[in-house]
């Protein structure tokens, strides 16, 4: 009968240290967090306790007995109860005091224990002797001694608040965590019940090895059934409570379970007077009544359909529903709804945006978790926006009509005193006359169009320069286009006013002539020895989404140096005026508006992408439009997929209209794609 019952013992005991060390190496994978190392020093304390247990029971002599004992099992002995302090801090979120001394005095215990353990055989502290008996497996009884007895004393101490600590968290937690923090009370106190029942009784067998089987299957029950490596509470702690936005979680039944002091505005009392209630009672009545219809609950097109996103609005006018810039609810499970929410508290309004996901055990849903934003500023500044929006109208309709019809009735005479008269002086008028309509034509571009980008469209980028260059009076100027088949989806219409106001620029501004000289002047005399390149930068020849024009996928997504140019082989832009050239008004002729460039740069970063200002291989002036928008695209250091050229990056001075070039590269935050 004792073989049997010796037998068995070993078995459990053999359990508990195979199954300590797995959870062990399972908590090492995951290095970075405390909760995980917590757990590898606790498990693995376990796996020498109870290994050195079963090593005792393999040995023979008295003296292999004592070497095991003193070496690994007092080792596990020694880690053992501090570190199960340590991890129900960590776990419990209670370690925000634990400084490194604190840490080393909680250790100074058991390293003494272990040394004492070491040194046992010198002297009598830890055990006064050590007996034959054939009640223990193991074959001998250590009669322990004052010392085991203060440790003892120590050890259960931290037990008894570790346990408090961790029972009350299991009290306040929510479905989520309570699971695994069960198992966990469970694991702290199954050793230590049998190592109390030991202690107190007369017998010489100590159950406390099987106490820690108990202990390693209940954590591994913790780990592999509520992923206790993958989903702690401190995560909770370190994410939910830093959200700016209002988070609260729902259990089944629809009670509060948990919310962050954010949250705590929208609720009818602070955080914890709150939790167990009915979410109806606690939230705005417009977000109780959404919540009522149950909106994470499948139509009938979505119950055969995969689990989908449902946008709603609740008195809440056009108030769009973006995700939370914090934490979104698709990010935190597989099925969410979202609704925008109107409320009024003294007669002013306040406009949040809420959003719920349904917390999920295998295909059983726990819970739900609500994020709710206040976006009363933002549907604000829309409505300012909007209201900007019709002033710009109106300005754009007097600038089209009241300012042009005095410029045609004044360009009606002068064409007529023109027929009558041959005088120089009428050629000034002209000019000044023209020099006007691109003012306004530039001030209605800007205010009509600003940086909104519209219907995109895969385009042939040759074909759209061809077009744009014959829109502009070129003079004798010649257009190179080097694109190949190169295409990029983007509004047509806006990338084509690019193109013109970048040739008008070359043309203008990049002759030999004197800066200072007038517009006609620049077309009738500069223009001529102008030769004006588009380029290709990379090569690409994708959409948006990184396919074909034929809808398959054919290239991979543009990197940093895909794009295209615009260069020509003039004076170029002076470095020292790079970082200017793309302001809005800047100019360095007197009768430029300094808009075209500026027009450029909000044509090129409505459509996602960057503009950077450099010099062509030929000294001249150079533009690089990257699809990319990143903050990192290069200005001067590249290769041309055309030529094989890298492109310098010079300058040129002068800018006008349409022009106006800098060193400066703009970046923009939309898509990175060719838009």
């Amino acid at each position: 009968m004792m073989a049997t019952l010796a037998t068995a013992y070993m078995v459990a005991v053999a359990l508990g240290a195979a199954t300590s060390v797995v959870i062990t190496v399972l908590a090492l994978r995951n290095p970075d967090h405390a909760e995980t190392k917590a757990l590898a020093l606790l498990t693995g304390g376990i796996a020498l306790w109870t290994g050195g247990d079963f090593a005792s029971m393999l040995v023979e002599s008295r003296e292999a007995t004592i070497l095991v004992t003193q070496t690994v099992h007092y080792l596990g002995v020694a880690v053992v109860p501090t570190t199960t302090f340590l991890f129900i801090l960590v776990y419990t979120n209670h370690d925000d005091r634990l400084t490194r001394r604190r840490l080393a005095a909680l250790y100074a215990v058991p390293a003494v224990l272990y040394l004492l353990a070491l040194t046992g055989t010198s002297h009598s502290l830890l055990w006064t002797e050590i007996v034959p008996s054939d009640a223990t497996p193991v074959g001998y009884v250590f009669e322990n001694g004052r010392g085991f007895y203060a440790y003892v004393l120590y050890a259960y101490s931290l037990l008894a608040i570790g346990t408090a600590l961790l029972a009350r968290f299991i009290l306040q937690s929510n479905d989520l965590y309570r699971g695994q923090s069960t198992l966990l009370l469970i694991a702290a106190l199954a050793p230590w019940l049998s190592n109390i029942v030991y202690i107190l009784s007369d017998s010489r067998f100590e159950p406390t090895s099987i106490g820690f089987t108990v202990a390693a299957v209940a954590l591994a029950i913790a780990v592999f059934r509520y992923r206790l490596t993958d989903l702690l509470p401190i995560a909770r702690d370190a994410i939910v409570e830093q959200i700016t936005d209002g988070v609260v979680v729902l259990d089944r039944r629809g009670r509060v379970v948990d919310a962050n002091p954010q949250a705590a505005p929208y609720l009818q009392g602070d955080v914890a007077a709150v939790l167990g209630s009915d979410v109806t009672t606690v939230l705005p009545e417009e977000i109780g009544n959404w919540l009522a219809t149950d909106p994470l609950s499948p139509t009938p097109d979505e119950s055969t359909a995969t689990p989908s996103s449902q946008d709603d609005e609740t008195d809440a006018g056009a108030v769009p529903v973006e995700p939370s810039p914090d934490a979104s609810a698709d990010d935190i499970g597989s099925r969410s709804a979202s609704t925008a929410v109107r409320l009024t508290a003294d007669g002013t309004p306040t406009y949040l945006a809420v959003e719920t996901t349904a917390l999920l055990d295998g295909d059983t849903r726990i819970g739900q978790f609500l994020i709710i934003r206040d976006v009363t500023d933002r549907q604000r500044y829309e409505r300012e926006l909007e209201r900007q929006n019709e002033r710009l109208d109106r300005f754009a309709s007097v600038v089209s009509h009241d300012l042009r019809n005095p410029l045609n009735v004044a360009d009606g005479y002068l064409s007529i005193l023109a027929e009558r008269y041959d005088d120089p002086e009428l050629d000034e008028i002209e000019t000044s006359l023209d020099r006007m309509e691109d003012i306004i034509e530039d001030v209605l571009t800007l205010a009509r169009h600003g940086d909104i980008v519209s219907d995109r469209s895969l385009v042939d980028l040759s074909v759209l320069a061809n077009r744009a260059w014959n829109g502009v009076d070129t003079a004798d100027a010649t257009l190179a286009v080097e694109t190949g088949d190169h295409r990029v989806a983007a509004d047509v219409s806006r990338l084509s006013q690019a193109f013109e106001n970048l040739f008008r620029n070359a043309v203008e501004h990049g002759s030999t002539s004197p800066a200072s000289s007038t517009r006609q002047d620049a077309v009738e005399h500069g223009g001529q020895d102008i030769t004006v390149t588009v380029g290709t930068i990379g090569g690409k020849t994708v959409d948006n989404a990184g396919s074909s024009a034929g809808g398959e996928s054919t290239e991979s997504a543009p990197t940093k140096t895909d794009g295209f140019y615009v260069a020509d082989d003039g004076v170029g832009i002076p470095e020292d005026d790079r970082d200017a050239v793309l302001e809005s008004g800047y100019t360095t002729n007197q009768d430029g508006t300094g808009l075209g460039l500026d027009i450029v740069r909000q044509i090129v970063e409505a459509h996602g992408w960057s503009l950077a200002v450099t010099e062509s291989a030929d000294g001249g002036a150079r533009f690089d439009i990257y699809y990319d928008g990143l903050e990192d695209s290069p200005a001067a250091d590249h290769g041309d997929t055309e030529h094989g050229e890298p492109a310098d990056g010079h300058d040129r001075s002068g800018t006008d209209d349409a022009d106006d070039a800098s060193g400066a590269t703009t970046d923009a935050t939309c898509d990175p794609s060719p838009s």
